[in-house]
């Protein structure tokens, strides 16, 4: 019993010294982010995500466009 007590209470001690542990570093990390990084990130990541998507549309029209010119000459040669 007294083997289960101990290793009961050096959980209990582990957990609390951990919780205060991982508390003191989030106050620190949340100390070191002001609004203006947070608007800031947000705003290179909008950036980023409309560049990589105008980059997509551009791709998909010139792969559509040379469907298209190959259509057009399928079309031709089965004229003739």
């Amino acid at each position: 019993m007294m083997k289960r007590l101990f290793w009961f209470s050096m959980g209990v001690l582990a957990g609390v010294f951990g919780w205060r542990y991982v508390k003191e570093k989030a106050r620190d990390a949340a100390s070191q982010i002001t609004p203006a990084q947070v608007a800031s990130d947000l705003y290179d990541g909008a950036v980023k995500l409309a560049t990589q998507g105008a980059e997509i549309v551009r791709n998909l029209r010139a792969k559509d466009s040379s469907f298209v010119a190959d259509q057009s000459d399928a079309s031709r040669s089965n004229i003739k």
